[in-house]
């Protein structure tokens, strides 16, 4: 496995858990391991999604108070479909995964990216070349280069929403962490919240918006 592929499948994880929970938050480390495990063993990401979707909805049906905040309250329901997927797919059919459709898939994520993004970044996807691990960690230096030229072009007032965001997740979080740990922990949740406010998808062929 690709430790870059593993990142991106365990981002567009975490892209989907954070939409869903209508709030920023810091996975755990045992919540990556989860993630990590579901990759190896070939979960695939439209199982996931499709699972947290209807863990969420089950929740707000029930009518449950409070968030969920860890990936881990979903697994046994994302382990149980993928258990009942494979015992529906007899051994001899299941064969090998078919191989990334890279140039729809980025298509795909250009398409998706919001009219705010400044010009040339649809270019720029749309350019990438390669096989799928070379793409990968092109999108993810394009990535980091976009949420970079977002941040540093924000209003004053989505900046102070941005900051007051993201202070009172680190806020919550400062009983549990070290000092070094949160200071690492505040650009991972700007660019989550960056995300929400400014409807940014995650740039990997990984992502809910490559059309997985």
């Amino acid at each position: 496995m690709q430790p870059q592929e593993d990142h991106a499948y365990f981002q567009a994880i975490e892209e989907i858990f954070i939409r869903l929970r209508g709030a920023p938050l810091l996975l755990s480390p045992e919540d990556w391991r989860v993630a990590s495990r579901w990759h190896q063993e070939g979960v695939p990401l439209d199982l996931v999604g499709r699972v947290l979707e209807e863990v969420f909805a089950k929740r707000k049906e029930r009518g449950t108070k409070g968030r969920i905040n860890s990936l881990r309250y979903c697994a046994p329901a994302v382990e149980a479909a993928w258990a009942d997927l494979r015992e529906m797919t007899a051994p001899g059919e299941r064969g090998e995964a078919a191989p990334l459709d890279i140039p729809s898939r980025l298509r795909s994520l250009a398409a998706a990216l919001p009219a705010s993004v400044p010009p040339g970044y649809r270019e720029k996807v749309l350019a990438l070349q390669g096989d799928a691990p070379a793409v990968e960690a092109a999108l993810s230096a394009l990535d980091r280069e976009l949420l970079a030229a977002m941040a540093s072009s924000l209003d004053p007032d989505l900046r102070e929403e941005v900051d007051t965001a993201v202070e009172k997740t680190l806020a919550a979080l400062r009983s549990r962490l070290p000092a070094d740990e949160l200071e690492r922990s505040r650009e991972r949740l700007t660019h989550q919240v960056l995300r929400q406010r400014l409807a940014l998808p995650v740039l990997s062929l990984f992502s809910p918006e490559a059309g997985i």
